[in-house]
């Protein structure tokens, strides 16, 4: 068989976390607007153009669940549903050895970014065949402060600082040689980008969205409800 003109690309999408600042351990499968936040996660990455497969992470607590969820046939790209780890970097590692043989990008997303536009899946890919590596990112905008005991210590400039989103997007050998680097050295961190700036590998930034928000708090479910009504509206025309 002819080798393909392009590469193929596989999703990771990780929702093992217990959810301690939302205050439920089962955040992912939480009700946004009548269907679970992760369903609009998978609707967003079987819409995206490039994938043609996803993995799903689910924790110990969500995984029968995830496992119905997944098997309705709703999103057809699935190919498995794994059981995370007790780190991040562990449940990613779960996704990455269930990717399908012959994928040569993957893209890895949180589940609880319920509304991250498929063409952003699309754009950190194509970054990441051209340069290896690439994240969605938005600049920062607030003024920043550095606290201590409760107090102001300092005013930290923004310039030049991004607020890291998912997708992160990467060439698929590239990760896992940086899993398998990071693992040897130890590595503690919170996402995949850092796995590649610890080795010195260059990371390009895709600009992300403002409405892809992470559910960490509920206030931020309510949030993500009012902006999944702003589309609904926006689709249907209604003013």
């Amino acid at each position: 068989m002819p080798a393909p003109d392009r590469p193929t690309a596989a999703a990771v999408i990780v929702g093992a976390g217990r959810g301690a600042r939302f205050g439920a351990a089962d955040k992912i499968i939480a009700s946004l607007a009548g269907r679970p936040v992760l369903a609009y996660s998978l609707d967003a990455v079987q819409s995206a153009a490039t994938i043609e497969a996803i993995v799903v992470v689910a924790g110990e607590h969500t995984q029968e669940t995830v496992v119905e969820l997944t098997a309705s046939g709703k999103w057809p790209k699935v190919v498995a549903t794994v059981t995370g780890g007790d780190r991040r970097q562990d449940s990613v590692a779960a996704g990455l050895a269930a990717v399908p043989a012959g994928i040569d990008l993957v893209a890895v997303h949180d589940a609880a970014r319920p509304l991250a536009p498929p063409a952003l899946f699309d754009a950190c890919l194509a970054a990441a065949r051209h340069s290896g590596a690439a994240i969605a990112a938005i600049p920062v905008a607030d003024t920043l402060k550095r606290v201590a005991g409760g107090r102001i210590v300092a005013t930290v400039s923004r310039e030049s600082l991004w607020a890291a989103q998912t997708p992160q997007a990467f060439r698929l050998d590239l990760l896992r040689r940086a899993f398998t680097e990071a693992n040897e050295r130890r590595l503690d961190v919170t996402d995949e980008a850092s796995l590649l700036e610890a080795l010195g590998i260059p990371v390009s930034v895709v600009p992300g969205s403002l409405a892809n928000l992470k559910i960490t708090r509920p206030e931020d479910l309510a949030f993500a409800e009012a902006l999944v009504a702003a589309r609904k509206h926006t689709l249907r025309g209604t003013p």
